[in-house]
C-alpha cells in the first residue's frame, strides 16, 4: 500500500503569545508547542512518486521503441520520453518499498505488531481484495473498447485483438494476473514477514551505515534478483510469486526498517546531494545504452535476448542507480519539501486512490488519442490530466469523507 503519512520527528513553536494571566493563554501557549503528526517531506515525496507513475504510464504509449509492448501504442513516438520513464522507473518503486519499510516500524513501535497487522490485513489485503475484480472488469472493459474502436489495433492490444478474432493468439490462454497490484500483493507478503520477524528491530546495523566502503559495495546484494529479473526490471504481476521481487524490494523495505531511528544518516549524507545527482546522471547514460530493446516483434519472433558485457553492465547500473535515485529523492526531499504543503498533502491523500483506479483511465484516454496526428506531448500532457482530473473528482465524491477513505487512508478529520 502506499505508505500513510507519518509523525513527524521534530517540534514547531509560534512565535511567543501576547502574555496574559487567563489559563486559555497557557493552553495556547502549551497546544502550539504539540509536534506536528506528519513529517511533510515524506507525505510530499509519496504525491510527487505517484503523479510520476501516471506520468510513467502515461507514457509508455509515446515511448520509442517500448511503446510496442504496451497496451495503447500510438503512431508517433518519442526517445526522450522513453528515457524518461526508464529513469523513473529505477527508483519510483523502490522508494515506496522503503517508505512502506520506514512505517511499518514505526507503527510497531507506537501501537504494537497487532495493532499493525490488523492495519495491514484491512488497509492491503482488503483493499485488495475489493478492488481487484472491478479493475479486471474495468481492464477488459477497456481493451473490448479499444478493440472495436481502433481500425488496426497495433502492440499488445494487436495480440488481443486477434485472440478476439480466433487467430493464432487465442490459442494460448491469457494469463491472469494481479495487474499492477502487484505493489500491494508483495506488501502482504511483506507483512507477514514483518510479524514473524519482529525480533529484526533489536538487531543494530549501524556498523553497516558507518563504514562508507561497506555502502558503497552494498548495491552488488541486489545484483542476482536484477540479473534473475532482466532489465529493466518488469513488473512482477503473476500470482505465483517469484524470489526476486523479495530479494529485490525487500532490501530497499529493509532499508526503510532501519532507516526509523537513523534519520541522521540522511543529514550526514546531504552535503553529497550534488554528487549522488551528477552520479546518478552520469550513471544512466551508459544503463540506457546498454538497456535491452523493448519491441514486442522481435520477442514474438524469438530473438534471443542480448548476451554479455552489456547486459552485466546495464544490471550493476540498475543496483546502483535504484539505490542513489531512491536515497537522492530522500535526501532532496528533506531538503527542499520539509514544509507542509496543501496541495501536495492533498494529493499525497489521494495518492492511494489515483494509484488503485488510474491504470484503466490511462488507457482509455491513450487509446481515444490515438487516430488523431497530433503532437506526442499534446497527447501526453492530455491523457496525465484527464486521468488526474478523473482520479481526484471521484475521489472528492466517493472517498475522501466516506468510509471507503476510512479503509485507504484511515480516519482523519480533513477541513
Amino acid at each position: 500500500m502506499l505508505p500513510t503519512p507519518v509523525a513527524h520527528e521534530t517540534s514547531r513553536t509560534n512565535p511567543a503569545m501576547p502574555p496574559g494571566n487567563s489559563q486559555m493563554d497557557d493552553a495556547k501557549v502549551n497546544a502550539s508547542k504539540v509536534p506536528s503528526d506528519r513529517i511533510y517531506y515524506l507525505d510530499n515525496l509519496r504525491a510527487i512518486a505517484m503523479l510520476l507513475g501516471v506520468f510513467l504510464h502515461a507514457g509508455l504509449a509515446y515511448a520509442k521503441p517500448a511503446q510496442s509492448v504496451w497496451l495503447a501504442t500510438d503512431p508517433g513516438a518519442s526517445v526522450v520520453i522513453d528515457a524518461s520513464i526508464w529513469f523513473i522507473h529505477l527508483f519510483r518503486m523502490s522508494l515506496f518499498f522503503l517508505l512502506s519499510g520506514y512505517l511499518a516500524k514505526l507503527v510497531i513501535e507506537r501501537k504494537g505488531p497487532k495493532i499493525y497487522f490488523w492495519n495491514r490485513a484491512l488497509r492491503i489485503a482488503l483493499t485488495m481484495v475489493l478492488f481487484y475484480p472491478l479493475l479486471l472488469v474495468a481492464m477488459t472493459a477497456t481493451i473490448i473498447f479499444a478493440i472495436s474502436y481502433l481500425e488496426t489495433p497495433t502492440g499488445l492490444m494487436g495480440l488481443f485483438a486477434a485472440a478476439s478474432q480466433g487467430g493464432p493468439a487465442a490459442q494460448e490462454e491469457t494469463p491472469i494476473t494481479t495487474m499492477h497490484l502487484w505493489f500491494l500483493y508483495y506488501l502482504i507478503f511483506f507483512a507477514i514477514a514483518t510479524v514473524l520477524c519482529i525480533r529484526m528491530q533489536r538487531l543494530k546495523f549501524d556498523w553497516l551505515f558507518s563504514r562508507p566502503v561497506l555502502m558503497a559495495l552494498f548495491p552488488f546484494v541486489l545484483l542476482p534478483s536484477v540479473l534473475q529479473a532482466g532489465v529493466p526490471l518488469p513488473a512482477p504481476e503473476s500470482f505465483v510469486p517469484t524470489w526476486w521481487p523479495f530479494a529485490f524490494y525487500g532490501v530497499f523495505y529493509w532499508l526503510g526498517w532501519q532507516l526509523r531511528g537513523r534519520e541522521s544518516i540522511l543529514d550526514r549524507l546531504s552535503p553529497y546531494v550534488w554528487i549522488f545527482l551528477v552520479a546518478s546522471g552520469l550513471l544512466f547514460v551508459p544503463y540506457y545504452l546498454c538497456m535491452p530493446i523493448l519491441d514486442l516483434s522481435l520477442i514474438m519472433r524469438g530473438a534471443s535476448p542480448p548476451r554479455g558485457w552489456s547486459v552485466i553492465l546495464a544490471a550493476v547500473s540498475t543496483c546502483y542507480l535504484s539505490v542513489l535515485l531512491t536515497i537522492l529523492s530522500l535526501l532532496l526531499g528533506k531538503r527542499f519539501l520539509q514544509h507542509r504543503s496543501q496541495l501536495l498533502g492533498w494529493i499525497a491523500d489521494a495518492s492511494f486512490w489515483v494509484y488503485l483506479v488510474h491504470l484503466p483511465l490511462v488507457i482509455f484516454f491513450q487509446t481515444l488519442l490515438i487516430p488523431l496526428e497530433w503532437s506526442v506531448w499534446i497527447k501526453l500532457a492530455i491523457t496525465i490530466l484527464s486521468t488526474l482530473l478523473f482520479c481526484m473528482a471521484t475521489y472528492m465524491v466517493f472517498v475522501r469523507y466516506t468510509p471507503l477513505g476510512w479503509l485507504l487512508h484511515g480516519k482523519r478529520s480533513f477541513p
